[in-house]
C-alpha cells in the first residue's frame, strides 16, 4: 500500500497561527485538572473518565511554559524531562525513555526531522507554533506504533481550522531578553465566512550566547566563564492554511516552512542550519456509510535538510530527508454497546547523510499498520481495549553492503476505569508493545563529534518488547484536585547504547576516529570519542508521578504541587544511563484585577544512582516568577505586559538526562520583558 499523494503548495512563507504566547521555565504553570479533550486519541476520552497517563498543556498554562525547545517547554510536567543540548535542541524524555522511543508529532503526524537520531538535532517544530501540547504515556501511546513505546508528544497547531470561523481574530507576542541579547516575536490571525476559513501567521526569534552561573566544564575549575560559547540560536517560520467546513464535509490544506540555525556548545566553531517544508491535508466526512459515524483522513508531506557547518563555512555533515505519512480513522456506531475506531496508518521516509562525520548510512523506512481501539461503559465503569499490527521495513543504501531488515510488530492494551466515590476514580491499564530497531541502532558506525561518541550499531538486533502496567487515581471535582500514578515497565531485548571498558580499568574507553583506544588509567583524558556500542538486554523501569491543584471558587489564589521519581535498571549492567532524579515542585498563582503573576520553585535532587562509567550530577533549586498587567478590552481581548524571571537563584543546572550535562550547563538567571496581545 503506497501513501504517495500529490499536493498543491500554497507558496506562502508565513508563520504558525498563534492565539497566545509567552515563555516560562518548567514548573511555572498551574495546570488545571479539568475535563479536556485529547485529540491524539481518536476516541478522545475526557481525562476525568479515562484515568490514563495523559497531560494537556494549553491556554495560559502553555503561554507560561513556552521555551525555546519542545523538551524544555514540557519539562515541568510530571514524568517529563528534556534531553537539554543547549538552548535550541531538547527532545522530551518521558519516564526515562528518549530518542527512538519517544515520538513527536505535529497535528498527529510525523515531525519529519532527524531529532530522534541524535540529541544535538532539534525538533523541527518551534514551540511558538503550538496551540496545545498533548503528552501521552504508557498504554495511551498504542495507536502510534513502536516509535512511541516510551511516550508521545503531539503538538497541535490549528493550521487547518477545524470549525467555522467568523470575523478575523488573532494574537501577537513580543519579548526582549537583554541579558542574552535575545528577542522573539510571533503573530497569528484566523477568520472565515460562509464555511470557508483561513489561518496565517509567522514567528521569529534570536538569541546570543547565554549567560551561565560559573564553570563550563563540571570537572574543570579553570573553565569559568560568563557565557556558554556557541550557544546562540535563531529561527523563523510560517504557515498558511485553508479549510471548508460544511454540514457533513470538512476539507483543509496547510503549508508551512521553518528555518533555524544554532550553535553546538560542545564544538566551538560548529553550527547546525536546518530547513523544513511541510504540507498537511485533512478530510472529515460525517456519517459517510451506514454504521460509520465519522471518517477522518489526514496526510502530511515533509522535506527536511540540515547542515552541520564548520567555522570555515564548509558543510561537514549534511542530512537530507523526505517523508510522507497518512492516517485514516473510521469511527463506528456502537455495536453491542462498544464504541470504537479502526484505521490504517502509513509512513515512509528517505534519509541521506553525507560528509566527514556521516556515522549513519542513508536508508529508507516504511511502515504500514492497522489498528482498532474500543470502549464500553458498564454503568459507571469503563472498559477500554486496543490492538495494532504493523509491518516495518528498513533498507540501508545498497552501496553499504549492510542487510535490510523487516519486522512484524504487534501491540495490544486493555484498561478499566471505575469510580471509588462521587469525586474519585481509579484506573488500571495494561499494554504490550513491540518496537523495531531504529536505523542508528542497526547501522551507526563512526564518530559523532557533537556528543563526543563513536557509535557502533548492530545490524542483527531483534525487535524490542515491553509490558507496561499503569495504575492511577485522581480527584477531579471541587477546589482541591489531584492525580497520582504508579507505573512498571518491563522490557525484553531493550536496545541501548552501552559505554565500553574493554580493559576493565574503570575508565570509559576513549578512542580516535578509527576506533583505536587511546586512553588508560594513566592518561584518562586521551582520545577524542567515548565508544558507544548498541546492544540488547532485559530492563525494568518503575516510577511514581503525582500532581495537586487547589483553586477555591472565587479566590484569586491558585496552588500547584507536583513530584515524580523514576528508577531504571538494565539486566547485567545495573542502573540505566541518564535517568532523571527525583524532583518536587510548587507554583503559586494570583490574579487581582488587572494584575496577575506566579512564583514557582522546583527542587531537583542529585543523581547518585548512575550507570557504569557515568558521572554523578548535583541537585539544584530553580525559582521562576512573573508579574503581568492586562489592559482589558470589552471582552477577552486585550494587551498584557509582563516581566518574567527564570532561574532567579542563578543555580548551576545540569540535567542528568543530557548527554552533555558535564560540558553544557543550562542558562543562569534570565530576566525578560514582553507583551501578549489578542484581538
Amino acid at each position: 500500500m503506497g501513501n504517495r499523494w500529490g499536493v498543491a503548495l500554497l507558496g506562502l512563507w508565513l508563520g504558525p497561527a498563534l492565539a497566545q504566547g509567552g515563555a516560562a521555565g518548567p514548573g511555572s504553570p498551574v495546570v488545571s485538572l479539568e475535563e479536556v479533550r485529547v485529540t491524539a486519541d481518536p476516541l478522545a476520552p475526557a481525562e476525568v473518565r479515562a484515568t490514563r497517563p495523559v497531560s494537556v498543556l494549553q491556554g495560559q498554562d502553555l503561554q507560561r511554559a513556552l521555551d525555546t525547545a519542545i523538551g524544555s517547554t514540557l519539562a515541568g510536567q510530571p514524568g517529563v524531562h528534556s534531553s537539554a543540548f543547549g538552548a535550541a535542541a531538547g527532545r522530551p524524555v518521558i519516564r526515562g525513555q528518549d530518542g527512538a522511543r519517544v515520538r513527536v508529532t505535529q497535528d498527529g503526524l510525523d515531525s519529519f526531522d532527524a531529532s530522534a537520531t541524535s540529541p544535538d538535532h532539534a525538533v523541527a517544530i518551534d514551540p511558538l507554533a503550538a496551540r496545545r501540547v498533548e503528552v501521552l504515556r504508557g498504554p495511551a501511546t498504542l495507536l502510534y506504533g513502536g516509535a512511541a513505546i516510551g511516550g508521545l508528544v503531539n503538538i497541535g497547531t490549528g493550521r487547518i481550522p477545524p470549525q467555522r470561523l467568523g470575523a478575523p481574530e488573532g494574537g501577537a507576542l513580543l519579548t526582549a531578553d537583554p541579558g542574552n541579547h535575545g528577542h522573539q516575536s510571533a503573530l497569528g490571525v484566523s477568520g472565515g465566512q460562509g464555511g470557508l476559513n483561513w489561518s496565517i501567521g509567522g514567528f521569529e526569534r534570536r538569541a546570543g550566547d547565554y549567560r551561565i552561573p560559573g564553570r563550563i566544564d563540571a570537572a574543570d575549575p579553570a573553565s569559568t566563564a560568563a557565557r556558554l560559547p556557541n550557544s546562540r540560536f535563531s529561527g523563523e517560520g510560517g504557515h498558511a492554511g485553508l479549510s471548508w467546513v460544511g454540514d457533513r464535509l470538512t476539507l483543509g490544506l496547510a503549508h508551512g516552512e521553518l528555518g533555524s540555525r544554532y550553535g553546538i556548545p560542545t564544538e566551538a566553531d560548529v553550527s547546525i542550519r536546518l530547513k523544513q517544508q511541510r504540507t498537511d491535508a485533512l478530510a472529515i466526512v460525517e456519517r459517510p456509510l451506514p454504521g460509520i459515524a465519522r471518517l477522518r483522513a489526514t496526510l502530511a508531506d515533509g522535506r527536511y535538510r540540515h547542515d552541520e557547518v564548520e567555522g570555515s563555512g564548509q558543510v561537514g555533515t549534511a542530512f537530507r530527508s523526505s517523508g510522507r505519512e497518512s492516517r485514516v480513522e473510521l469511527t463506528h456506531e456502537p455495536i453491542a454497546q462498544v464504541r470504537g475506531v479502526f484505521g490504517w496508518q502509513g509512513r515512509e521516509r528517505t534519509l541521506r547523510v553525507s560528509g566527514d562525520e556521516a556515522y549513519l548510512p542513508g536508508n529508507q523506512e516504511r511502515q504500514d499498520a492497522l489498528f482498532y481501539v474500543g470502549e464500553r461503559a458498564l454503568g459507571p465503569t469503563r472498559l477500554e481495549f486496543g490492538w495494532r499490527g504493523e509491518q516495518a521495513r528498513l533498507r540501508p543504501d545498497a552501496a553499504t553492503g549492510l542487510p535490510g531488515r523487516d519486522f512484524s510488530l504487534q501491540s495490544a492494551s486493555a484498561g478499566v476505569s471505575l469510580p471509588l466515590d462521587a469525586a474519585h476514580r481509579i484506573g488500571l491499564n495494561l499494554a504490550m508493545a513491540q518496537r523495531a530497531p531504529a536505523a542508528e541502532e542497526l547501522y551507526a558506525n563512526g564518530p559523532h563529534a557533537a556528543t563526543a561518541t563513536l557509535e557502533i550499531g548492530d545490524a542483527a538486533l531483534s525487535r524490542e518488547r515491553s509490558m507496561n502496567l499503569d495504575l492511577s487515581v485522581r480527584r477531579t471535582t471541587g477546589a482541591l484536585r489531584w492525580k497520582a500514578g504508579l507505573y512498571a515497565n518491563r522490557f525484553s531485548n531493550y536496545i541501548h547504547g552501552r559505554t565500553t571498558d574493554e580493559n576493565g580499568d574503570g575508565i570509559a574507553d576513549r578512542v580516535d576516529a578509527a576506533n583505536h583506544i587511546e586512553n588508560s588509567a594513566a592518561a584518562p583524558g586521551a582520545g577524542e570519542f567515548t565508544r558507544l556500542v548498541y546492544t540488547q538486554a532485559g530492563a525494568r523501569f518503575n516510577g511514581l508521578e503525582a500532581e495537586l491543584t487547589w483553586q477555591p471558587a472565587g479566590s484569586p489564589w491558585g496552588l500547584r504541587l507536583f513530584g515524580d521519581t523514576a528508577r531504571g535498571r538494565i539486566d547485567g549492567e545495573g542502573n540505566a544511563p541518564r535517568m532523571a532524579p527525583t524532583r518536587v515542585g510548587a507554583s503559586l498563582d494570583i490574579e487581582h484585577g488587572a494584575w496577575s503573576g506566579f512564583v514557582s520553585a522546583m527542587r531537583v535532587a542529585g543523581q547518585n544512582r548512575i550507570a557504569a562509567l557515568e558521572t554523578r550530577t548535583d541537585g539544584y533549586t530553580r525559582v521562576d516568577a512573573e508579574i503581568a498587567w492586562r489592559a482589558r478590552g470589552g471582552d477577552a481581548r486585550g494587551l498584557t505586559l509582563f516581566l518574567q524571571g527564570r532561574n532567579l537563584l542563578n543555580e548551576t543546572i545540569r540535567p542528568h538526562t543530557s548527554f552533555v550535562k558535564d560540558r553544557v550547563p543550562q542558562p543562569g538567571r534570565t530576566v525578560m520583558a514582553g507583551l501578549r496581545a489578542s484581538f
